[in-house]
């Protein structure tokens, strides 16, 4: 017995195998069921629950009881494990030296609290899902009864006729709604072959028929309805097939728009999207789309366009007032379609003043020159707004017998174009359209369009072009110019480059900026810069201003900077020209004038003015002895006139003598300078 371990040693010894059971049950019940703890929790709760089997086999195996419990709470209830808990607690109740009886009652303990645990457990879930499935079920019929009133509601109140229609096409419900649709008082007993028209019937019935047999969820249809009184009107037909509880169909929910008005109306704004409002003339969207058809159809004689402008209208609008603006433009679109009655002819208002006619030309349609006279006698009859008696006239571009397959915003844009160019011939004029001078233009237009585009890439540049004393002694100065080295085109000259960017609206910010390059690359030089403004440039209010801050950027004295004005400009009364040339000459600045053509008024302009040079087109001929009697007394009068006559361009050496014959002064061109260059040119 000495050797015999104490019972202090056999009691420290204990914790130690408890530590190495609970992890071993923690693994296997950890494989029988989901238990929501960590493995290291789950092992704590296992020893404690050893601790409470060791004390029940000390004192009371009914304490066992709460092992039983507590594996249940912690949701070990798999179907495997009861059993492996058994078989570990089996092992402890051994270990701690249990005799058989009080093994077997903790043992069974454990079990029996377990059992009991368990079923409390199963009837806990079944009653909470019973309460679910109560709970479900409730909100099932109440989402239903909801529903049930909703359809009720909606049945009863609303504007869309609603019918409950049998398989075999009887009515069995119907709301009030689609009775008055019906303009009956009751439908019931009716059948939809007795409220379809007979023609729409058989499309109705295989519609319905692909919702009976599943072809189909939803349908919807504009058939004829037949009224009380046997009228036919048409309405929108929605229908959906409504099924039982096995799956079969049921009825048919049949659901009913008079659409009448909607229809009305529709063709209604139809009408105005493709008609002026003034006039009552089709428009252009309208216009373009007729143009495309015929565009694309075989019509034996063609079909000419007629595009017109009518002349000076703000002259009325202005003058007379919008009011009678707008009866003038009635009575154009009357006179027009007076003109063109015995023809198929369209005639149109494009927009403000402007109007087309779009003619398929018959073996009788009169010759576009006859058709213009016609036009023009027409519009010249004056009619009479209370004492005001009016007539207008118009300016007319013709494309006669348009070719097939062509693009109808082509040949609008084609008859635009022509009718431009018949406008600056003057007022009541008309032209042809001529495809070379079109495309010609087209290609000048496409150029002006991407110009800022190349000012910003650097292709545009200031060039410099001396002006020449004739007798060779002298420069007179330096004149700034424009290039443009495009890169298809190649190089487009001064001229052509200020016409674009002055179509454009380009030319005042490109102007102050040749202004500025060439006055950065004169200051250096003891020359006079010479810039030639064009008619933008002149009247615009903001040149004083951005001649001052070049100067004042760049140091250029005023006394060296000459600006030439388009003489004509200098003599309009309402321009801004004569303002700015009296500023820029109290600012010291020298002022020329060209495109003087010698008249009369041009000279005392340039006497009046103080301009220090004129400018005059050069010719390419000598002239004879009469034209140059006549031109050497115009180069007197502007001496007389305090002025230089400056000649542009001079080609050769021969158009140089004769003009310095003549008493011309200096001359700018090829004899002087062949290419223009970006560097200050050589004194020498």
């Amino acid at each position: 017995m000495d050797d015999l371990p104490s019972q202090d040693d056999a009691r420290s010894s204990r914790p130690l195998g408890r530590d190495e059971l609970a992890r071993d049950w923690a693994i296997k019940v950890s494989r029988t069921a989901y238990i929501p703890l960590s493995a290291a929790k789950l092992t704590e709760e296992l020893h404690e629950l050893l601790n409470v089997v060791a004390e029940a086999l000390a004192q009371d195996p009914d304490v066992a009881s709460q092992v039983g419990a507590r594996l249940v709470e912690i949701h070990c209830v798999g179907a495997e494990s009861l059993r492996k808990s058994v078989e570990v607690l089996a092992a402890f109740v051994a270990q701690e030296g249990a005799d058989a009886h009080t093994a077997a009652m903790v043992i069974g303990a454990v079990s029996a609290a377990y059992t009991g645990a368990i079923q409390a457990f199963v009837l806990e879930q079944q009653e909470s899902v019973s309460q679910a499935l109560l709970r479900a079920n409730r909100a099932v019929q109440l989402d239903l009864q909801a529903s049930e009133e909703r359809f009720e509601d909606i049945f009863a109140h609303s504007s869309t006729g609603i019918a409950m229609v049998s398989l075999d096409g009887e009515l069995e419900r119907a709301n009030e709604a689609l009775c008055n649709i019906l303009r009956r008082e009751d439908v019931a007993g009716m059948t939809l072959t007795d409220l379809i028209a007979p023609a729409d019937l058989p499309l109705i019935n295989d519609a319905l028929a692909g919702l009976k047999f599943g072809r189909m969820r939803r349908v919807e249809e504009r058939p004829r309805l037949i009224d009380r009184d046997g009228e036919h009107f048409r309405v929108l037909l929605a229908a959906t097939v409504q099924k039982d509880a096995e799956d079969n169909p049921k009825h048919f929910v049949v659901m009913i728009d008079d659409d009448s008005q909607l229809t009305l109306l529709g063709g209604r704004l139809q009408y105005q999207s493709l008609h002026d409002a003034l006039t009552g003339l089709p428009n252009r969207q309208y216009l373009t789309t007729r143009l495309e058809s015929l565009l694309h159809s075989d019509i034996e004689h063609g079909v000419t366009l007629y595009h017109l402008d009518l002349d000076a209208f703000a002259v009325i609008t202005d003058g007379l007032g919008r009011e009678i603006g707008d009866k003038v433009l009635k009575l154009v679109a009357e006179r027009l379609s007076a003109v063109f009655s015995s023809e198929k002819a369209m005639v149109a208002r494009l927009e403000g003043d402007e109007f087309a006619v779009l003619v398929e030309n018959g073996a009788e349609t009169p010759d576009v020159e006859s058709t213009i006279r016609t036009i023009e006698h027409e519009l010249a009859e004056p009619v009479y707004f209370g004492d005001h008696g009016i007539a207008v006239s118009a300016s007319i571009g013709v494309l006669p017998r348009l070719h097939p397959g062509g693009h109808p915003a082509e040949v609008l844009r084609a008859s635009d174009m022509t009718l431009r160019r018949a406008k600056r011939s003057g007022r009541r004029q008309w032209g042809l359209h001529d495809a070379t001078q079109d495309k010609r233009e087209q290609d000048e237009f496409a150029l002006a369009a991407v110009m800022p585009g190349a000012w910003e890439n650097g292709e545009i540049e200031v060039v410099f072009n001396p002006v020449m004393k004739l007798d060779g002694a002298a420069r007179v100065c330096v004149e700034a110019e424009l290039n443009w080295r495009h890169r298809d085109v190649g190089l487009i000259a001064h001229e052509k480059c200020v016409s674009m960017a002055e179509h454009t609206g380009l030319m005042l910010p490109l102007g102050e900026w040749m202004l500025r390059r060439a006055a950065e690359a004169a200051c250096v030089h003891d020359e006079i810069l010479a810039v030639c403004l064009t008619e933008s440039m002149a009247n615009s209010p903001d040149l004083v201003r951005d001649v001052r801050r070049v100067l004042a950027d760049t140091g250029l004295p005023a006394a060296r900077l000459l600006l030439g004005f388009p003489v004509h400009v200098l003599a309009s009364e309402d321009s801004e020209a004569a303002d700015n040339l009296d500023l820029l000459s109290d600012m010291g600045i020298h002022i020329g004038a060209r495109d003087f053509k010698g008249s009369t008024a041009e000279i005392e302009l340039v006497r009046a003015l103080g301009v220090k040079a004129v400018r005059i087109k050069g010719r390419r001929q000598k002239p004879d002895e009469l034209v140059s009697h006549v031109l050497s007394d115009l180069v007197g009068f502007v001496h007389e006139a305090g002025g230089l006559v400056v000649i542009d361009a001079i080609e050769d050496a021969e158009q140089r003598d004769w003009w310095n014959e003549l008493g011309a002064d200096a001359g700018v061109g090829p004899v002087f300078c062949l290419e223009p260059t970006t560097e200050w040119p050589d004194a020498g």
